[in-house]
């Protein structure tokens, strides 16, 4: 794209640039500025992009979009933040393929890259990278979609509005819903405020299809392409067996065609997960032999149940990616099914609960009471878990205090599950555990594969 088509979207003003000069991609953060890229210069709470132009332009950058005036090639405008949104909304108006919003409590990552590999069979896809998002690095995704097919945006809607403006951000065409949980509620009155929060996109999109998720007795009612294990859904999973080796089951096509499907990963969240993206496949008529290779095509992202073996052949399913009560207790229910003898459940707080943070950890400590297996909790919220279970748990305020406890009996157990909120860190577990020296690889939280 050229300088001068993006500086009549954003309405800013060239300065020092040649107008024809062509921009490759967009960066806000000048460590990531490559040959051809552009730079939003964005001011944030604590640094101000203005700040990194040289930086950005030293590493390739061919200017920057700024709202001061500075003595560097780009463009000027009143406010970057807006222009950067802006921007987003402006190419996809102008070149509006397919785009596809992944939007939930849960599942959101999982789910987007199992619809890239369906749709990857037939069509140029790009997707959002990692957990890559937000309003502020969406557009940089956005501003490559001319280039391809179908686009797949992961909507991270954390506070109100923010799903309005992920909206004008991406334009989807579809929406995919996952699940809908208790999340983020320190920034909302009740659940139901997140419930219309995350529903109101289909408000915001005319002629927007949806695809949801029936077993979801927040989604239940709405109108579109239904996926789902224990309802009557369009696209329908059962006969699920979840075995060491991964998970297999079958699914039924709302033409009543049934086919078996067998994933590398664990549990009957990863079937709704590759559910979801069968409903995608179908909306493109993607022939369903086609679909399930790339289904089958699936190993587990960083952190999400990822299943991990120790040389003694203790099975590790790390989740500490993210954690609700909705996820936690699918994480647990998977591990029940799981036909493993001694059982170890490593569990961390769950964050951003908000005024459901004590009831919601009580009401974990319930569900633990009737699941075999020892049980080590850690972090402060999670007292109230430790509380309900009395001697039947293991109780650690903060993760370096229970390390060498877990380090000292975890190899002592056939299976273990570690999960717990991102902002727990328990891969601190595996690094003390020296893992990688299994083969297992040192991955970060934004990888995608």
């Amino acid at each position: 794209m050229k300088i001068k088509e993006i500086a009549g979207i954003i309405g800013g003003e060239i300065q020092g640039i040649d107008p024809d000069s062509l921009v490759d991609s967009i960066v806000i953060d000048s460590r990531s500025a490559t040959k051809g890229s552009l730079f939003f210069a964005l001011k944030g709470e604590k640094n101000d992009g203005h700040s990194f132009i040289p930086q950005a332009i030293e590493n390739g950058s061919i200017g920057a979009v700024m709202h001061k005036r500075l003595p560097f090639p780009g463009i000027f405008v009143e406010d970057t933040t807006q222009a950067l949104f802006e921007l987003a909304s402006g190419i996809r108006e102008r070149y509006p393929i397919p785009l596809i919003g992944v939007a939930g409590s849960s599942g959101k990552t999982t789910t987007k890259e199992l619809i890239y590999l369906v749709l990857k069979e037939k069509y140029r896809v790009i997707r959002s990278e990692g957990n890559q998002n937000t309003e502020f690095s969406l557009p940089i995704m956005v501003f490559k979609t001319p280039r391809f097919d179908i686009a797949i945006a992961e909507l991270g809607m954390r506070k109100p509005k923010d799903m309005k403006l992920l909206t004008k951000i991406t334009r989807p065409n579809i929406v995919v819903f996952t699940h809908l949980d208790k999340e983020h509620l320190e920034f909302f009155p009740s659940f139901n405020d997140v419930i219309r929060e995350e529903l109101s996109i289909i408000d915001e999109i005319k002629d927007l299809k949806v695809v949801y998720n029936r077993d979801d007795e927040n989604l239940k009612g709405l109108k579109g392409l239904s996926y789902g294990i224990a309802s009557d859904a369009d696209i329908r999973g059962f006969n699920i067996n979840v075995t060491k080796e991964g998970t297999t089951f079958k699914v039924r096509y709302p033409n009543g065609n049934v086919f078996d499907v067998k994933i590398s990963a664990f549990g009957k969240h990863i079937v709704e997960d590759a559910l979801s993206a069968l409903a995608v496949s179908w909306l493109f008529k993607i022939p369903s032999e086609t679909a399930i290779k790339g289904i089958e095509e699936f190993t587990p992202l960083w952190g999400r149940m990822e299943p991990i073996s120790l040389k003694n052949g203790t099975l590790i399913i790390f989740d500490g990616y993210n954690a609700n009560p909705l996820s936690m207790r699918m994480a647990i229910d998977t591990i029940k099914d799981l036909d493993y003898g001694k059982r170890l459940f490593i569990l961390a707080d769950m964050l951003e609960l908000g005024s459901e943070t004590e009831s919601s950890h009580r009401e974990l400590g319930e569900l633990l009471k009737n699941v075999e297996g020892d049980i080590v909790l850690i972090g402060e919220a999670i007292i109230t878990t430790h509380k309900v279970l009395g001697n039947r748990s293991s109780y650690f305020e903060n993760l370096e205090k229970a390390l060498p406890h877990i380090k000292d009996i975890i190899h002592n157990y056939d299976v273990v599950l570690i999960k717990g909120s991102r902002g727990t860190k328990l891969e601190r577990i595996l690094e003390v555990l020296d893992i990688y020296k299994y083969g297992y690889r040192k991955r970060k939280a934004n990888e995608t594969e």
